[in-house]
């Protein structure tokens, strides 16, 4: 099987996710919570118009598998897709504070660090046993963490906040495999949508009124929410989970091009030792994944 399109859709997915600051950044004069919030109710809107015009069979598929289950097991499942919701929720308006507010390589970190974390929260809740290696790795993890909290203990705290919000979310969905990944984020979605609507009066304090803002918010939903998923799901039918993972590490590294090139920002030489020791810590982590994956595609490439 030729997979040199799969590969081509999760680079071309990371890329995207990679310039998602300069949108983000372009909606600076208004509040995380209204970005928030628009960009959740633009999201469901297209999900709909794809669910129930593109995707209608694979809706009831879900919906015929999830009656197949026991009450308790169903409640189950239910219940981790909408915790789901609440940590994109709380995920998401972290992010966004910290792009417009802090500063984007704080936000970059998060997904350096989000893997690691993943596969930490992995060992302990679901068992999935890490090497002595990659525990080596965590431990570099771990050291590069304090050295950037010596530096700035909020801006850590916020990357740790993205990123353990985050990878408790990809803790709690690899419990419900086997269901249509756009069918799941629709429901989340939704769900974000209506208990953001019962905080509407906090987060958003003026609806805004300019074309300026709803478009950009279109673009976030579709080109920076929707679109890359789209890309990931397609990517997966042809590689591996695993692959994807290492080639999760373009839309950090994207976003810190951005930040030193576009934005200006600096670091400083405690956080620049900070980076590369994350940097070879990663290395430790994925070494043994690096590896299959090399013999996979010098196998094709032989083949």
């Amino acid at each position: 099987m030729d997979t040199r399109k799969h590969y081509a859709a999760a680079v071309s997915a990371f890329l995207v996710w990679g310039f998602f600051s300069l949108p983000l950044r372009a909606l600076k004069d208004f509040t995380a919570g209204e970005i928030l919030y628009f960009r959740i109710a633009s999201s469901v809107i297209i999900l709909l118009v794809i669910l129930f015009g593109f995707r209608r069979h694979k809706l009831k598929l879900d919906l015929m598998r999830l009656r197949t289950f026991q009450p308790t097991q169903r409640n189950q499942i239910v219940g981790l897709i909408l915790v789901g919701g609440i940590l994109l929720i709380v995920n998401w308006l972290i992010f966004i504070y910290v792009i417009n507010a802090i500063n984007i390589k704080t936000a970059s970190f998060s997904y350096f660090i989000c893997p690691v974390l993943t596969a930490v929260l992995g060992n302990f809740m679901l068992q999935e046993r890490l090497s002595h290696l990659q525990w080596l790795a965590v431990s570099l993890c771990i050291i590069s963490c304090v050295l950037l909290g010596l530096n700035s203990a909020a801006e850590l705290g916020y990357s740790f906040a993205i990123a353990l919000s985050y990878a408790l979310y990809l803790i709690t969905q690899r419990r419900n495999n086997g269901f249509d990944r756009l069918s799941v984020l629709f429901v989340q979605m939704l769900f974000a949508l209506l208990i953001l609507s019962f905080s509407f009066p906090w987060l958003v304090n003026d609806v805004p009124q300019t074309f300026h803002f709803y478009g950009l918010i279109i673009v976030v939903a579709g080109v920076f929410t929707v679109l890359p998923l789209f890309l990931n799901l397609y990517a997966l039918n042809g590689i591996n989970s695993t692959t994807v993972g290492i080639l999760l590490y373009i839309n950090p590294l994207m976003n810190f091009i951005i930040a030193f090139l576009v934005f200006d920002e600096t670091i400083t030489s405690l956080q620049a030792i900070g980076y590369l020791i994350i940097l070879v810590a990663l290395g430790l982590f994925n070494y043994p994944n690096l590896q299959k994956m090399r013999v996979r595609l010098t196998t094709r490439a032989n083949a």
